[in-house]
């Protein structure tokens, strides 16, 4: 890391967001991927309840952790910036108890950003129970991209 960058995040809501940004993005993902991957196979099923709800999932639970992780970036460079700044006598501007209420706002953004994520949980949570209880979701099929077909010469 970089000592003056360090300096900075130390300690502050920064690192703390970093390592969600790994726990929730990295070690989550794979965790649902290898979920979703065997339910149906350990339970003898064709495929999951609802693909869609998967596709659901991936974005409550993606933008989940883009809120929650951005928020505490941001909410940890302010944090560091008021821990080090100083007056003219050499006395430090603002309290703890400031620095603890100027998170507040970021607190409140971190709920929202978990409470996507969580909600993606549960649609996973559901998408695998009705899996598991034998059902298929009759659902259209999701649209792929689309690959343009070669025209016939004339």
């Amino acid at each position: 890391s970089v000592k003056t960058v360090n300096s900075l995040s130390h300690y502050t809501e920064w690192t703390i967001g970093h390592v969600h940004s790994g726990a929730l993005g990295w070690v989550g993902m794979i965790t649902f991927g290898a979920i979703y991957y065997l339910t149906p196979k350990l339970w003898g099923r064709e495929r999951l309840y609802s693909l869609r709800m998967v596709n659901w999932h991936f974005w409550l639970a993606t933008l989940g952790i883009v809120v929650y992780a951005a928020v505490l970036w941001v909410a940890g460079i302010q944090q560091g910036l008021m821990w080090r700044e100083y007056n003219s006598q050499g006395f430090l501007v603002y309290s703890f108890a400031e620095t603890v209420a100027a998170m507040i706002p970021y607190y409140v953004l971190r709920a929202v950003g978990g409470t996507l994520y969580l909600a993606g949980g549960l649609v996973m949570a559901w998408n695998v129970f009705m899996t598991i209880r034998g059902r298929q979701r009759d659902e259209a099929a999701i649209p792929t991209t689309f690959v343009p077909q070669a025209q016939p010469a004339e």
